[in-house]
């Protein structure tokens, strides 16, 4: 190989390595944190825009952070996000195929500002 096509070869290996070091930079600034935390008080969940609560989640669950961050948070409303996970050996617990019809309005999206209404 010449000289001319080794410049090449370098000026392209040093251009992908910029372009993989941005995209790792902004991956990392923009996921969530997945932080581990106990909820600190009792919350009311109910749907988006409803006066009424669906469930109350009790205070000492372990909860991860899930809200995303940078980016990735612009437009998301109550971006505060949290999951619960829940483990089991069983297997029929959960449909991970269901019909439209049976998802709920919002997919599962549930607020934890719902107005205080009773619990079910």
């Amino acid at each position: 190989m010449s000289a001319r096509s080794h410049r090449w070869i370098f000026r392209i290996s040093i251009t992908l390595n910029i372009l993989l070091t941005v995209v790792i930079i902004f991956y990392l600034s923009n996921s969530p944190s997945y932080e581990l935390g106990v909820l600190t008080q009792d919350v009311k969940v109910g749907y988006l825009a409803s006066d009424s609560t669906i469930y109350r989640i009790p205070k000492g669950i372990t909860v991860r952070d899930v809200s995303e961050r940078g980016l990735g948070a612009i437009g998301q409303f109550e971006n505060n996000r949290f999951e619960i996970i829940v483990t089991t050996g069983r297997s029929d617990l959960v449909n991970y195929h269901p019909s439209r019809n049976q998802l709920s309005q919002f997919g599962n999206y549930y607020s934890a500002d719902a107005i205080p209404g009773t619990a079910r």
